[in-house]
């Protein structure tokens, strides 16, 4: 199947818009559910998503990635793709549904049973969008995924997924958004009918799923780890929480310290999927023009830091603003631990640039050892954090901790990798860093000034105005560090950077272009 050239800036553009769109509706339906069902409600999904995402990446075994990684792509390739998918996702449906009363002993809780046989049935139903989404994804046609995943998104959890909760339908309402949404995000897929959807129901052999097998087995061990690493901690708080109700706080612990962790996830949800899907597909098709690969990877970094770093800056800053604007008043008690998380958002999102290199040039054996060593120390620091009474922010400290380490430690190693300089990799994140410098006056003034938003109770118009100052300020901040560096924004592209500056003065404009 014949290969396009990327597309970046438009894939870049569509992707963004969708990411955005997705987090923001995510994020509306997240803010409105927590005021309709229980920190308890919560903490039995977290764990029951945790556990269904553990074994959905062994039912999938890298067919996904395989499809929009492989130059060399053919029907019989996408035929045996399909039916292999097929198979796991019952195979793995049926696995899950068997399994659950033992992960139910295991975290004392008959309710977490009949939640994960439900959840299960998502095996199934990503099984059968498997094939269409990567294609689209191969083809970078993020127009498309965009529509789909609004469709999906409004119907299924504003619709179905509160329609539910207000009806008082409690950790269900979440269980049927899920699956709603996972459904109708199949059948646009299908209904779509990307290139190479023909005649999908004929022969194929075991060696054109071999060939794939070989990337994806590599891929899903990647992928495992990768996954673990982001959510051992909350597995090691929800089996501590339960086993130790008394002290450990049960599920509402568990619920609250996920929250939490979700807040944390927004932004590196945003980057990340636009690295495991623009930059993936466009960097799988540069996988060997090494030069190509350092423009692409140096501008990704330069953009993402440019960004996230003020803005992480920014979260941890005022987290206790930002959980209770979010979540409502109940989870003010989560400021401490939301702001010890968000220290790490920076560094969290600069490797899930790394992570989309990564997979796209196969260099997944030494990824896999970085991340076995990362998980390894965590689960490490988060049991002994446990045992030794340090509570969900000393868990925190922990995540944020070995995040940083492995930031150095894959940057260090992706310069090598990318036969760049060395320390080229970090020096790409300086534009970041002087947003964080120029940023820190402002928080400070906005942190002096506003007034006091929580006496005896929430001020809630206080607190949407200092929340507005903030991310005002934020955007000045963003402002001044490309109108100084243009380059984080369009990489050097003088047409693009004449798209862009055409929106500001003419004399600003003028003064950019030169």
């Amino acid at each position: 199947m014949e290969r396009r050239t990327p597309a970046f800036a438009s894939s870049i553009r569509w992707q963004s818009a969708n990411v955005v769109s997705q987090v923001l509706l995510q994020l509306f339906f997240i803010m409105v559910l927590a005021r309709l069902i229980s920190k308890a409600d919560f903490g039995v999904m977290s764990i029951a998503l945790v556990v269904v995402g553990f074994v959905e990446i062994f039912a999938q075994i890298g067919i996904g990635p395989s499809l929009v990684q492989r130059k060399d792509l053919q029907p019989r390739h996408i035929r045996a793709a399909l039916q292999f998918s097929l198979g796991l996702g019952v195979a793995f449906f049926a696995l899950m549904y068997g399994t659950a009363p033992q992960i139910g002993i295991w975290f004392n809780s008959d309710a977490l049973v009949e939640v994960l046989r439900w959840v299960a049935f998502s095996f199934i139903l990503s099984s059968i969008a498997l094939v269409p989404r990567s294609l689209l994804v191969r083809h970078m046609d993020f127009k498309r995924l965009f529509a789909a995943a609004m469709v999906a998104m409004v119907i299924g959890n504003l619709g179905i997924g509160l329609g539910l909760a207000y009806a008082g339908y409690g950790v269900w309402a979440y269980v049927a958004a899920l699956l709603s949404q996972n459904a109708l995000l199949g059948l646009c897929f299908w209904w779509m009918r990307p290139p190479g959807t023909e005649g999908l129901w004929g022969r194929w052999q075991w060696t054109d799923l071999r060939e794939m097998l070989a990337y994806g087995g590599r891929s899903t061990v990647f992928n495992w780890f990768n996954y673990a690493a982001t959510k051992a901690d909350t597995v090691l708080v929800g089996e501590f929480a339960q086993a130790n109700p008394s002290t450990g706080g049960g599920w509402t612990a568990t619920g609250l310290y996920d929250r939490s962790a979700h807040l944390m996830s927004l932004p590196i949800t945003i980057l990340g999927k636009l690295g495991d899907s623009v930059l993936f597909s466009g960097m799988s098709a540069l996988q060997t023009e090494y030069q190509a690969l350092q423009r692409v990877v140096s501008r990704g970094i330069a953009l993402i830091a440019w960004l996230v770093i003020p803005g992480s800056l920014a979260l941890a800053w005022f987290a206790t603003e930002v959980a209770v604007l979010l979540l409502g008043a109940e989870y003010a008690d989560a400021g401490p631990i939301v702001r010890i998380l968000f220290i790490g958002v920076a560094f969290r999102s600069l490797i899930k640039l790394a992570d989309a290199v990564v997979r796209a040039t196969d260099q997944l054996i030494p990824a896999i050892a970085i991340k076995v060593a990362y998980l390894t120390g965590l689960i490490v620091a988060i049991s002994s954090v446990l045992r030794t009474g340090g509570g969900l922010e000393g868990v925190a400290w922990a995540v944020t901790t070995c995040t940083v380490l492995q930031f150095l430690v894959f940057y260090a190693w992706l310069g090598s990798a990318l036969r760049w300089k060395r320390l080229a990799a970090f020096r790409a994140t300086g534009a970041g860093w002087i947003g964080a410098l120029l940023a820190v006056p402002g928080y400070i003034a906005i942190d002096w000034f506003m007034p006091d938003w929580l006496v005896d109770d929430v001020d809630r118009w206080s607190l949407i105005l200092k929340v507005l100052m903030i991310a005002a300020w934020t955007a000045c901040v963003w402002v001044a560090v490309a109108l100084r560096s243009p380059a984080v924004v369009d990489g050097g592209d003088l047409e693009l950077r004449a798209t862009w500056t055409a929106y500001l003065p003419k004399w600003l404009g003028k003064h950019i272009a030169k």
